[in-house]
């Protein structure tokens, strides 16, 4: 009898071990699958700004071009997502709903192309806690003249212009740049705009942005996305994504804007899918919005049966501590 309680007792002793162990094992891949560690890494060189987070790498160019964002999955190089900052127009809103549609409304007065030089570089600034950097902020800054040569007519294919002012004004323009540790597949670019002045109390200012695509590390886009998705207030284009709020802030945030989104093919020849976002008249007042870029995650998670890996762990984890309590009762029981 004793004899058998010892061989009895050396298995489940084995039993056990085997069962930390299993635990043990299980528990490193969940454990290394956790995001401990992210970190930035940023630098500038001339005029142009490479951030990652060890989830999203981004690059920020303002230099001899239009404001200029490209970004990619830093764990997974392949595609690279570019969006850029075109221009700035009034349009009259011909079905007062809000929504620029380039079949429909009309342009008021001339296209405002974003000047391609003198973006001022702010430098960066840091958050830090504990030692380790939690936030990155930096600005690019330019205040433009705009100056009508002639009367303000402007006419396109298919897109019939309207009269607009011709006084040259000083428009303001500073695109601040936030990146979150907390949130490190994504950052956010607040838009100011100063200095405007409208040439119809009814009329939308829209901003138009165009969004491609290339091989990781080109510095331009060379092909246009597949599709651009709407949904509720997001666009979406392979794995990259524009997310939007539907008001904006003017008058030192004293009060909201309305903010209508659309996209579509774009204005100007040879240039790439459109995103439209279309602001009420704000008056003279300074205006402020923050659309966010993002990265989707690649999916890499393996399944059995229908089960994915860190389900299988935690199952495997809770089977093993249920064995260990059946177990550790049966030696109370044996003991008595």
């Amino acid at each position: 009898m004793n004899h058998r309680l010892g061989v009895q007792s050396l298995i489940d002793k084995r039993i056990l071990a085997i069962l930390a162990a299993v635990m043990v094992l299980g528990s490193v891949p969940f454990v290394s699958a956790q995001p401990h560690h992210r970190m930035f890494q940023y630098e500038e060189s001339l005029g142009v700004i490479t951030i990652t987070t060890g989830e999203i790498g981004v690059r920020v160019a303002a230099n001899g071009e239009v404001p200029h964002f490209s970004w990619w999955n830093e764990t997974a190089p392949g595609t690279d997502y570019h969006i850029m900052f075109n221009r700035l127009f009034e349009a009259n809103d011909t079905n007062d709903n809000g929504v620029f549609d380039p079949r429909v409304d009309h342009l008021v007065g001339s296209m405002f192309g974003l000047p391609m030089a003198d973006w001022d570089f702010s430098g960066f600034v840091t958050e830090e806690q504990n030692d380790v950097i939690t936030a990155i902020h930096f600005n690019f800054t330019n205040t433009e003249t705009y100056d009508h040569h002639r009367p303000g007519m402007m006419t396109m294919p298919g897109m019939p212009g309207m009269p607009g002012h011709t006084n040259p004004m000083d428009v303001e323009i500073q695109i601040r740049v936030h990146f979150y540790l907390a949130t490190p597949d994504q950052f956010k670019f607040d838009l100011m705009i100063s200095g405007w002045e409208w040439t119809d109390t009814d009329s939308i200012l829209v901003f138009q942005f165009t969004v491609g695509e290339s091989e990781h590390a080109r510095h331009d886009s060379d092909r246009d996305v597949s599709t651009i998705d709407h949904d509720a207030r997001r666009f979406s284009f392979g794995n990259a994504w524009m997310e939007y709020a539907q008001h904006a802030f003017a008058g030192n945030a004293s009060h909201q804007v309305q903010v209508r989104a659309s996209h579509g093919e774009a204005l100007m020849a040879q240039e790439r899918k459109s995103i439209f976002l279309a602001f009420e008249n704000f008056g003279d007042e300074t205006l402020d919005y923050d659309p966010i870029l993002g990265i989707s995650p690649l999916s890499t998670t393996w399944t059995f049966l229908g089960i994915d890996y860190n389900q299988l762990v935690l199952l495997a984890g809770g089977f093993s501590a249920f064995a260990l309590i059946v177990i550790a009762v049966k030696y109370r029981n044996n003991g008595t």
